[in-house]
């Protein structure tokens, strides 16, 4: 092995641009690569998180409020076991620039939804207290606040005294959920709804509920889609796994982020095999010499591979680690509403990253080691071809 390694280091300083250029083509693409494999490793887990005795049930058409008399009907369903409603509150903190939004819930959501970050405890302090809210460790690190500090939401939704200043007193701050990549902040309903006008009070935007058997969650879902469809609030019922699966309403991110990842990779493999195949043209003389001197067909090709591998994973290797180091950036940089997960990154993705680097090296230099092999060394050291 030894003998090898300095005629490898000799390959690559020949045409040192060449293996620069190609060393940081190999890491952009693997760092896409990354992020790909890392966001279809989330969406996975965020589909095997997904609880399939839960049914969300919102507006078919748009985000239009509901009325909450929906919600009671729902709740007399045969198998229903429980159920929760909630409205949002979109706005501003300060500039306008700075887009916010409250998910305003009641009582039950706490217990339908007990896989949340915020523990029981959390719950009760914006059960017991109608001004309270529960604000994410992401959003309260963005807007510097801490627990007691006051929260201010300008909305265009009004208050029943004309003001559009929503106040708030943050109780607690909670974990971040990976599946809300924003962060959260949780307020309570019943406060949200008595402060709005009268003829606007009485008024959901969605329906949660839980199933007393997880095997009729569909069939519940449909049920609930029928006993409206020809009212004035038609919805589209669907249980939590169907949601989790149909990633993001409908949007396959998981074949969207293979196809990017495969595409990466393709990009990598035309670039080495143009790079190796170059060099191995340029060092057909080299080549036939060391032949000559007594190294196999065997020797040859391990050496041409090894000249493939080193770049792909050098590069696959850094390229994981910008990407990991990304995923911790963008939650900063994105829109606080991109509800997508950021990519999760575990020695998988450093192997799956790795394996594609070889299998990468070992297709682009399969078509010049097939030429060393036919190689006519009396030939090559003439310099006839």
């Amino acid at each position: 092995m030894m003998k090898y390694l300095p005629l490898i280091w000799a390959a690559l300083r020949r045409k040192p641009v060449r293996t620069t250029f190609t060393f940081l083509s190999v890491t952009v693409a693997f760092t896409l690569f990354g992020l790909m494999i890392g966001l279809g490793a989330s969406m996975d887990l965020v589909e095997k998180k997904a609880h399939p005795d839960r049914v969300w049930t919102l507006p078919r058409f748009d985000q239009t409020s509901m009325p909450v008399t929906m919600a009671r009907r729902i709740a007399k369903l045969p198998g229903v076991k429980d159920t929760s409603i909630m409205s949002y509150v979109q706005g501003y903190v300060g500039d306008p620039k700075n887009q916010s939004g409250l998910i305003m819930l009641d009582d039950a959501y706490g217990r339908i939804f007990s896989d949340w970050p915020p523990t029981p405890a959390q719950w009760d302090m914006v059960r017991h207290d109608r001004k309270a809210i529960i604000m994410s460790r992401k959003l309260a690190t963005q807007f510097h606040k801490k627990v007691g500090d006051t929260f201010t939401l300008i909305s265009e939704t009004p208050r029943a005294d004309g003001g559009k200043a929503w106040e708030f007193r943050i109780a607690t701050i909670a974990e971040d959920a990976p599946e809300l990549s924003g962060g959260y902040i949780i307020g309570n309903y019943d406060y949200y709804d008595k402060s709005l006008p009268l003829a606007d009070q009485g008024k959901m935007n969605e329906v949660d509920l839980q199933v007393a058997d997880p095997a009729q969650s569909a069939a519940i879902a449909q049920q609930i889609e029928k006993l409206f469809a020809n009212s004035g609030n038609p919805v589209q019922s669907t249980p939590e796994n169907v949601i989790a699966a149909s990633n993001y309403g409908g949007a396959d991110i998981n074949a969207i982020a293979r196809k990017i990842a495969l595409a990466g990779l393709a990009m990598i493999l035309f670039l080495t095999a143009s790079v190796i195949a170059k060099s191995v043209r340029e060092r057909l003389a080299e080549f036939a010499t060391l032949k000559t001197l007594g190294f196999s067909d065997t020797g040859v090709t391990a050496l041409v591979m090894a000249e493939a591998a080193l770049p792909c994973l050098a590069g696959a290797v850094c390229g994981v680690i910008i990407a990991a180091l990304l995923s911790q950036i963008l939650p900063g940089i994105l829109p606080p509403n991109f509800s997508v997960p950021m990519p999760t990154f575990s020695p998988s993705v450093l192997a799956w990253s790795l394996a594609s680097a070889c299998a990468v090296a070992l297709a682009s230099t399969a078509l010049p080691i097939l030429r060393l092999r036919r190689l006519d060394i009396a030939a090559a050291l003439s310099g006839r071809i």
